[in-house]
């Protein structure tokens, strides 16, 4: 199998659009006000030891002894909770409950603790006292995956949460999540990935297009493991078109399009017909071929002639209507 390669002036035009379009979001969310209909509770949600900061949506018409299909969402590489405002209005503005949280090292949440020097003898309680390192922005799909999990596990205690009905929603890098979940987690009953990267290699061939990435992520776990690099990554491995570093045998063996033969739940792929990040053809579009081999009322639809970040602009509106969709049919 052979990926497209772009050159690298490409890439530093791209690394610049994204960062340009990545402003431009973070401007337009900050500036967004909730409609009328909607609320939204900051809450807290625990992943291994490591706090994660959610926002739960919800109509302003929730009666206090009532249930409601509920979305998990999350962003993607690079991105954070804030970008999801819109998306996660809309879809409660439509009458479903709604979480969006950052990753773990991401965003308002906290990230994972490394101990500068040796660990001190612990107390009789088992305290110990440190000079710790907070390590952010990684891009760490393992972790992410794990994260997902226990936001579903957080609003299976709330109170106004039908969890018979529980859905999750992705994009780019949690588009490719939302095969995953469709494929892995049972809780999940309907799915909606746009711009999904669901194929990680192809991903990487990309955006590494000048290297053997293969063999640097394979050096890279062998510096890691033998501590001659940082535990785990801060200032490295940084993709030329995207934020955030990658923990890259990580990144490399994260591939939801394998898994996709295992799906039996409605899920919805969206792309984009000119997608520049990956092949979406061995991605998204095999994830649900092989979905709907295995039986699953999945579905494969494309923006045709848009890139990747148009999907957020001038397209929102076709792509989030697709999506509202989706969910309405799968709880009907």
């Amino acid at each position: 199998m052979t990926y497209r390669f772009v050159a690298r002036d490409r890439l530093l035009f791209w690394c610049l659009i994204v960062g340009l379009l990545a402003t431009s979001e973070a401007r337009a969310q900050r500036g967004f006000e909730l409609p009328d209909t909607v609320t939204r509770r900051a809450v807290d949600i625990w992943s291994e030891g490591t706090r994660l900061a959610g926002d739960l949506y919800a109509p302003r018409d929730l009666a206090a002894d009532e249930t409601r299909p509920t979305i998990v969402m999350s962003h993607g590489w690079g991105g954070t909770k804030a970008l999801l405002t819109n998306v996660a209005s809309r879809l409660a503005a439509e009458g479903y409950l709604v979480l969006a949280f950052d990753y773990r090292g991401w965003g308002e949440s906290a990230g994972k603790l490394v101990v500068q020097g040796d660990m001190p003898d612990r107390d009789a309680d088992g305290i110990v006292t440190v000079r710790a390192r907070e390590i952010r922005n990684v891009v760490d799909p393992i972790d992410q995956t794990v994260d997902i999990q226990r936001a579903f596990d957080f609003i299976e205690g709330e109170p106004n949460v039908d969890t018979t009905r529980l859905g999750y929603w992705g994009s780019s890098y949690s588009g490719a999540h939302a095969i995953w979940v469709a494929a892995h987690e049972p809780r999940a009953g309907c799915a909606v990935g746009q711009v999904a990267a669901a194929d990680s290699r192809s991903l990487a061939a990309v955006s590494w297009a000048d290297q053997d990435i293969a063999e640097h992520a394979r050096l890279q776990a062998i510096r890691r493991a033998r501590g001659d690099i940082d535990p785990l990554p801060q200032g490295t491995d940084k993709a030329p078109n995207l934020n955030g570093w990658a923990h890259l045998d990580k990144v490399l063996s994260y591939n939801p399009v394998d898994d996709a033969g295992r799906i039996t739940i409605p899920l919805l792929v969206i792309d984009a017909g000119n997608e520049e990040l990956f092949d979406r053809h061995i991605a998204g579009e095999l994830a649900i071929q092989r979905a709907q081999a295995n039986g699953a009322p999945a579905e494969y639809t494309v923006i045709p002639g848009i890139t990747h970040y148009q999907v957020y602009g001038d397209h929102f509106e076709e792509a989030t209507r697709m999506a509202v969709d989706w969910f309405a049919g799968c709880w009907k």
